[in-house]
């Protein structure tokens, strides 16, 4: 019955194990002269709330970058999001 378990973790580690990464990412020069504030966050992709919340906090501010990350066995996106302004 051991042997059993054993193989069945096995299997279900190899199922789940690795899957390859789809990494989407943009970059946007600011047009900023002079001393500039930036700002990253993380933001979960599929919470309308929590995107909402975050880009009001970034009112007036640039978005300079936004990276979005999922893999096979993800439900769902990530983001990294940068934000810029001048000082």
């Amino acid at each position: 019955m051991t042997r059993f378990f054993m193989i069945m973790a096995a299997a279900c580690v190899l199922a789940s194990g690795c899957a390859p990464a789809n990494l989407t990412s943009a970059k946007w020069d600011s047009g900023v002269n002079g001393e500039v504030k930036t700002r990253c966050e993380r933001v979960d992709m599929r919470a309308n709330a929590e995107m909402a919340a975050l880009f009001s906090r970034y009112d007036g501010w640039k978005m300079i970058y936004i990276s979005e990350y999922t893999t096979g066995n993800k439900l769902g996106t990530d983001a990294a999001v940068c934000f810029e302004r001048a000082r």
